[in-house]
């Protein structure tokens, strides 16, 4: 794998992070988290500079790029701390309409997708219910046939940037398997409240919500491994958001151990603190590293996958909280308070841990995956001693 980028993925990297510069300051991203959660302005900004598209197919009106070129932005937006729901939104909501199977839904799916890369239309993910912890494959929420169509019933949770969504995607358990339906925000009850880290996000009632026939994107059998692939490209895309958050307190706590004074010298010449810039700057390359690998392996079989993506997801929740809580320690007193960033900064690492599974949930996972690679290894090389005996 070349780890160094294209021409092209330099010039991606430099306009986003011009971007951000630019045009998401400090003090805006305050009063956007104290007001509205988000802004349509810069939404339909990331859809004019091609962000919504990157990954979606050219035959279905995207620029047909590789996962680097979503990580790449969503690496910067982690640096500005952006509140728009560019992975919920732009990776894993896209991804799931892009890959809807179920012929009827065809129609709606390609003018679904145009609006979605337009950025005139926001779909959120509904899948985690209360007492679920980030399993997905059998939901309590239930939808039954009726009348040509089906009605759903259920409560999910912890639903991220719903009230700025025009239409829910949402799991469901239908003849004992996992569907996904596509429907109405105006058709179920939100709850919504802000996260520690100034997004929002909110409960969702469905109570005898119907739908058509044409609003079930998956035919039979295919929702779960839709479901847990696209979870996992949402995942890893929060691993690349994450380590933009921690680069951004690398840089921010470098820059004040070289003006803060005490006893007549910068106290970053001071070697204890010295020692802890460079633990923190270890974690970052390690996040970067096994980012990288996550993204070698997110077209690999659904177990490397699994272990590749998990294991990235570990280490984030490690390293963000090493790398958030080093750089509030250094500042002192100043890197608590809610006028400055560096604490925002730690607030989003800790909702990103939290997001598409914590890290104990992917520690978990991680394990199983590894037998799970290691069983069909040695299955392989059985299969093919038995040809050679064969032969």
């Amino acid at each position: 794998m070349d780890f160094n980028l294209t021409e092209e993925q330099q010039m991606l990297r430099d306009a986003a992070g011009r971007f951000i510069r630019e045009q998401y300051g400090f003090e805006a991203r305050r009063h956007l988290a104290a007001t509205t959660g988000w802004s349509p302005e810069r939404w339909a900004q990331y859809a004019q500079m091609g962000w919504l598209a990157l990954a979606v197919p050219e035959d279905d009106g995207g620029l047909g790029c590789g996962f680097v070129e979503t990580a790449i932005v969503a690496e910067e937006l982690g640096r500005g701390i952006v509140l728009e729901p560019f992975v919920g939104c732009g990776v894993l909501a896209t991804r799931l309409v892009e890959r809807a199977d179920a012929p009827a839904f065809a129609p709606r799916r390609a003018e679904l997708l145009e609006g979605l890369l337009a950025g005139t239309r926001q779909v959120a993910f509904a899948y985690a219910e209360p007492g679920s912890r980030f399993e997905f494959a059998a939901p309590a929420t239930q939808a039954h046939a009726e009348g040509g169509g089906y009605v759903i019933d259920g409560l999910k949770m912890m639903v991220p940037a719903v009230e700025a969504a025009d239409d829910l995607v949402v799991s469901v358990t239908v003849d004992g398997e996992l569907a996904l339906f596509l429907v109405p925000r105006s058709a179920v009850s939100v709850q919504g409240y802000p996260l520690i880290d100034g997004t929002r996000a909110g409960d969702v009632e469905l109570r005898g919500v119907k739908v058509g026939a044409q609003a079930r994107l998956t035919a039979p059998g295919s929702g779960p491994a839709l479901v847990e692939e696209a979870l996992d490209r949402a995942a890893l895309a929060q691993v690349a958001e994450g380590l933009g958050c921690m680069e951004a307190i690398l840089e921010i706590t470098s820059e004040y151990l070289k003006t803060r004074q005490q006893f007549g010298q910068p106290i970053g010449k001071f070697q204890a603190l010295q020692h802890r810039m460079s633990e923190m700057f270890v974690e970052v390359q390690e996040t970067r590293s096994i980012l990288l690998r996550g993204i070698a392996h997110l077209d690999d079989t659904p177990a490397r996958r699994r272990e590749a993506v998990s294991a990235a997801k570990v280490m984030l929740g490690s390293a963000g909280r090493v790398v958030g809580g080093q750089g509030i320690q250094l500042h002192g007193g100043i890197g608590v308070t809610d006028e400055y960033l560096v604490g925002h900064y730690y607030k989003r690492l800790l909702v990103l841990e939290k997001m598409y599974g914590d890290s104990d949930w992917h520690l978990d996972r991680f394990v199983r995956a590894q037998h799970e690679s290691a069983a069909q290894a040695t299955a392989a090389v059985g299969s093919a001693t038995r040809q050679e005996a064969v032969a």
